[in-house]
């Protein structure tokens, strides 16, 4: 019996070994795999048809991969044992059918052939050299919507177009399946829909991100698109048309003046307020009176007690404004004008009289002049009929 517990402990012992060094193996082989991102890396894959030989599929090379795997149709059909080679041909395909294609790279972790993530799915045609319709060559931004830079600011959203087109050339010919697939480089920047909409993020997060669109076969489009805190502009390119006694706000005191800005534009959405200082000069006053940030409080007491300026919020858009007045009564309003709601800017945008300093920025004049009578009686007398 005392011989029996003990060969059953032992017995116990070993299946415990054996299961430690399993699960430390699986661990390790995962480790190796996790070391070397590389690997995992996203690969570039599209394919098309050769009428001679078959369907040609071509990748990006994945670095310090060993070589790669192909399915066809969900089914190992090739292993290429080099990561040198960026091309296979399928010669096994018959003509008017489509299939369906990824590829895998590997690497060797102790011997063992492990696998990085799967490409996409792509879809190609095997078509015949008098086909009217065949697969996409290439995807183009239509010359009515192209721009040389894609700007979306924060919270809003821009439409991006796209056509899966056969090569220049082809005019008799047609891609059998127009669809496209949008994606984003970085979700945490902006996201896209299927209808190509890109959304920036309300993280507040700005930087460049890379939206794809990708047709059935895998050629693709790759559009730069900046997500932009249009009320924080790194530089305001134009302000040197704006006078002296509002400069300040594109230099010394530009971080007061963007904070301001967006603070309205995002935190504190009101319609309409004015905005001054007490009648000591010591404090903020609003009209309506409304409890602003504190951060923000300071920030207008510091620019409108040192620039001598008055703020006022109407109609989606905030209005600064420096006063000159003159001995005869007269007043000449200098305006910065920040369109804190994106609609507001067409008032702006074509209207002559408001100089743009960057997106969302204007700049105007107000002359509010009082004409004595001798200074009346020079002008008309020098009027020419």
């Amino acid at each position: 019996m005392k011989q029996l517990k003990h060969n059953l402990k032992f017995i116990i012992a070993i299946a415990i070994l054996i299961m430690v060094t399993f699960i430390t193996n699986c661990y390790l082989v995962k480790a190796d795999e996790t070391k070397n991102p590389s690997i995992n890396s996203t690969i570039t894959f599209y394919g098309n048809m050769s009428n001679k030989n078959g369907i040609i599929l071509k990748w990006s090379k994945v670095p310090k991969s060993k070589g790669y795997v192909i399915y066809r149709n969900n089914k190992k059909i090739a292993t290429i044992k080099s990561n040198k080679i960026k091309n296979y041909t399928d010669k096994k395909v018959k003509a008017r059918k489509k299939y369906t294609y990824e590829i895998a790279p590997y690497t060797e972790v102790k011997g063992k052939k492990v696998l990085g993530v799967k490409s996409y799915k792509i879809r190609v045609k095997a078509t015949k050299r008098n086909a009217k319709k065949i697969n996409p060559a290439r995807v183009v931004i239509p010359d009515l919507y192209y721009e040389d830079n894609y700007y979306v600011g924060l919270y809003e959203s821009i439409k991006l177009h796209a056509k899966a087109r056969v090569n220049k050339g082809l005019k008799k010919k047609k891609v059998y399946n127009s669809n496209l697939v949008w994606s984003s480089s970085d979700e945490s920047l902006a996201t896209v829909d299927q209808k190509g909409v890109v959304t920036a993020n309300d993280n507040r997060k700005t930087g460049t991100v890379y939206i794809t669109a990708r047709a059935v076969n895998g050629v693709k489009k790759i559009i730069k698109v900046d997500v932009m805190n249009y009320y924080n502009p790194v530089k305001f390119k134009d302000y040197k048309v704006v006078p002296e006694e509002l400069a300040p706000l594109f230099g010394k005191y530009k971080n007061e003046m963007c904070d301001i800005a967006t603070y309205f534009a995002f935190d504190n959405k009101i319609s309409n307020m004015k905005i001054d200082l007490e009648e000591d000069g010591l404090s903020v006053k609003t009209q309506p009176e409304i409890e602003l940030n504190e951060k923000i409080e300071k920030s207008l007491y510091t620019v409108m007690n040192d620039l001598c300026l008055h703020f006022e919020i109407k109609d989606g858009y905030l209005k600064v404004t420096y006063n000159d007045y003159f001995s005869n009564g007269s007043i000449f309003k200098y305006n910065i004008i920040c369109c804190i709601d994106k609609a507001s800017e067409e008032k702006f945008k074509y209207q002559i009289g408001y100089a743009k300093l960057c997106e969302r920025w204007y700049y105007s004049e107000e002359r509010n002049i009082i004409w004595s009578k001798r200074l009346w009686n020079y002008r008309t007398k020098n009027i020419e009929f």
